[in-house]
């Protein structure tokens, strides 16, 4: 499956999919802006390692990694300043929502967009690799910072709240 059976709107909202997953789950917890940062730094190195992965089978995944390196390549900068850019530009489409859960709404918006794409466009299994995916990336995500501990001790690797929004990416992607 190669962009070119998809519109550029459709294959912009599919590019965008990594980004919102990592959104999902920084929304979900409000935490202190420390740990929110670190979850956002490592959300970022997660994804950039998945834009790495060799191992992927999926012929729209490759695609879209393709697609989202030429873009990357295209820019000025690289590596750490790479990365704080594309930070920092999360921490704008943020601060534009007027409320967590008007973010929390979009970010259900944007998945109802890739399910309706992905049924029109795709044959279901390679809909539910996408799925799959996104919801590894989405999961990384959510364990890479501890929630609610004190100093580092006790606390839990994926919230309640995490949880419950890495449950409402794989409803809202549910294709049968």
């Amino acid at each position: 499956m190669k962009q070119q059976y998809f519109s550029d709107s459709e294959w912009v909202t599919l590019l965008q999919s990594p980004t919102q997953a990592i959104l999902a789950v920084i929304l979900a917890d409000k935490t202190d802006p420390v740990s929110f940062l670190k979850e956002m730094q490592a959300a970022f190195q997660i994804l950039a390692a998945e834009l790495q992965r060799q191992d992927i089978s999926s012929d729209l995944i490759k695609a879209m990694i393709a697609s989202i390196n030429d873009a990357i390549g295209q820019s000025p900068l690289q590596g750490e300043d790479l990365l704080l850019q594309q930070q920092f530009e999360l921490i704008k489409r943020i601060q534009a929502f007027s409320s967590v859960s008007d973010g929390q709404n979009q970010v259900v918006e944007h998945f109802k967009q890739v399910k309706d794409i992905l049924l029109n466009k795709v044959p279901i299994v390679q809909a539910e690799e996408f799925k799959q995916w996104i919801l590894d990336l989405a999961t990384q995500v959510a364990k890479a910072v501890k929630e609610e501990g004190i100093w580092g001790i006790g606390g839990e690797r994926v919230s309640r709240q995490e949880s419950g929004a890495l449950s409402t990416l794989e409803k809202t992607l549910t294709f049968r």
